[in-house]
């Protein structure tokens, strides 16, 4: 069944990305729409003049993996030791970031240390030249394909989702992949601020050890959006109807209101086109072109700035041979867009946390 909705879904995406499909996403754009943008009570008639800035934060999930011929995404769960996504996907999506003088933030997996000899060498290397370029570097955790953490805590871990671990398991997870990733990339000890969780798959009790581990900001949320229910991949954030940041609560991770923890979620832009529950993703341009227009039309922007955050994978920005994919191209022409708007502009999550005063 799995790999029938994975075939369904890429046959979709491929006809999107034809020029029929670009000509069908332009005639039913108007069925891409974003839920609870505006609160009832607000007036859209912001003075332009004062309308504080529009602020891309393009996040990468730094992860092995690559894409294949057929462009079927192999991901680290299925190729955990295909270390070439840490190496030449970060080199892909650097050389692009760097061409358009955008600053980016590479949520990295610490399966990347079970890689040995030349190949950990050159993810070294890719993840310093990240630092030397003044990209930020955070968190992302996946259990049960992190080798690396496995072998430092000397166990083995089942689900990707933190629904499924107990809060000593889940601490164990977060610290060990923390001391690791500093232990690797030593100008990170008081510099690593940001996280994601696998898949989705945040909780509740790791609000409070993001918190006591000095993370301060999260970006796992996908507003609206909910999957694998009955696998150990489980996500639900169904009933989070909210796009503007918010502090995570200690005793609900889904309670938007209490907002008593220190941890900021910056969470991903989503959007509907139609029945379809969608995120900002450069897998298809138009898609993505279309959400961004109207999430800039419409966010509220005369008080504070707006973070649309985006998300793709290093593992989607390189064929196996290393060649860059088509993804890179699309994310390419999708900058090459959201620069046409002077209060546009790209950031880390650090940088967007500081300048909304959080």
């Amino acid at each position: 069944m799995k790999s029938i909705k994975l075939s369904l879904k890429m046959l979709f995406y491929r006809i999107l990305s034809t020029k029929i499909g670009y000509f069908l996403l332009d005639f039913f754009s108007f069925g891409i729409y974003v839920k609870d943008l505006q609160p009832k009570t607000y007036n859209k008639r912001q003075n332009v003049r004062k309308l504080r800035p529009f602020i891309v934060a393009v996040t990468i999930d730094t992860e092995s993996g690559y894409v294949d011929g057929d462009e079927r995404r192999m991901w680290q769960k299925y190729k955990p030791e295909a270390f070439i996504g840490f190496y030449k996907g970060v080199e892909n999506w650097r050389n692009l970031f760097n061409k358009y003088r955008i600053k980016a933030t590479f949520l990295v997996s610490t399966q990347c240390f079970a890689a040995k000899g030349k190949e950990l060498k050159k993810i070294l290397n890719q993840l310093n030249s990240l630092v030397k370029n003044e990209h930020e570097i955070g968190l992302h955790i996946h259990p049960d394909s992190d080798f690396a953490v496995q072998r430092f805590l000397n166990k083995s871990f089942k689900y990707t989702s933190a629904k499924f671990y107990d809060y000593k398991a889940k601490k164990q997870i977060l610290s060990a992949s923390k001391t690791l990733l500093i232990k690797n990339i030593k100008s990170l000890k008081n510099n690593l601020v940001s996280f994601r969780w696998g898949n989705w798959g945040l909780d509740t009790e790791s609000v409070k050890i993001l918190q006591e581990l000095n993370f301060r900001i999260d970006t796992t949320a996908t507003p609206g959006i909910k999957g694998h229910l009955n696998d150990e991949m489980f996500y639900d954030w169904s009933k989070i109807n909210l796009h503007y940041p918010w502090f995570l609560s200690t005793k609900n991770y889904l309670d938007i209101k209490s907002q008593n923890s220190e941890v900021l979620e910056l969470p991903i832009a989503t959007f509907s086109f139609f029945c379809l529950k969608l995120r900002a993703d450069p897998v298809n341009l138009r898609l993505l072109t279309k959400a961004f227009d109207y999430y800039y039309k419409n966010v509220m922007r005369d008080k504070n700035p707006f973070v649309f955050v985006l998300i793709s994978h290093s593992s989607e920005a390189t064929y196996i041979d290393g060649g860059k994919t088509k993804v890179v191209n699309t994310m390419e022409e999708f900058i090459k867009h959201a620069m046409k708007f002077q209060d546009v502009k790209f950031m880390t999550l650090k940088q967007a946390r500081l300048l909304l005063n959080c």
